[in-house]
């Protein structure tokens, strides 16, 4: 999976009625999407940069990421 950190004024999320659920776990300070209907992980408002999504870029609308050619997340280094 890729992600990247997008400002909510950067982006228009779409969304089928029903289908977007949220978790939360630990200190219940982000809030998880992910798909109800099939699972995947969709977007996330990161504990470090509230206010801001973190998104998957295989759920944007004409990007393929086998496509691109980025550098990698650490997220063991948080």
């Amino acid at each position: 999976m890729t992600a990247f950190t997008v400002a909510p004024e950067d982006i228009n999320i779409v969304v089928v009625e029903g289908c977007l659920s949220t978790y939360q776990f630990g200190s219940k300070t982000s809030k998880h999407y992910f798909c109800n209907q099939c699972g995947i992980y969709t977007f996330h408002e990161p504990q470090s940069k509230p206010g801001h999504y973190r998104l998957n870029i295989g759920c944007i609308e004409g990007v393929n990421p086998l496509e691109l050619t980025i550098g990698v997340f650490d997220g063991a280094s948080l």
